[in-house]
């Protein structure tokens, strides 16, 4: 028998297909059999078919990647995310240059006038 220590599961291939391709096989199923999280309601999905993912708490049907599942951040989440870091952006300016907080007006440039009296 041989070792399937560096493929793991795709240790059933023996020798065949090279290993590289026996490497990301295993990666793939590895991240496969993990529990994979609904989109929606955070409950466990399950795998119908390739790409097509069903969740057991809420009962969607959705499409996502075709052996797992990625996480991804709901548009609501990136949306407060998003607020969160633009927040702390302006606290870091306001502290830095404390003028912005009381918005000064800014000052008018005028051109200095030409004295027609003096010629060259």
């Amino acid at each position: 028998m041989t070792k399937t220590k560096i493929v793991g599961s795709s240790g059933r291939f023996g020798v065949r297909y090279g290993i590289c391709v026996r490497r990301k096989i295993a990666d793939i199923e590895s991240k496969q059999r993990q529990k994979q999280f609904c989109i929606f309601c955070k409950g466990k999905a399950k795998r119908v078919s390739k790409g097509i993912w069903l969740c057991n708490r809420c009962g969607k049907k959705f499409a996502g990647h075709a052996f797992f599942l990625e996480k991804e951040v709901g548009a609501e989440e990136a949306f407060e995310q998003m607020k969160k870091d633009n927040q702390e952006k302006n606290k870091a300016l306001k502290k830095e240059n404390p003028s912005i907080e009381k918005k000064e007006k800014p000052v008018k440039k005028t051109r200095a006038k030409k004295s027609k009296d003096i010629k060259e």
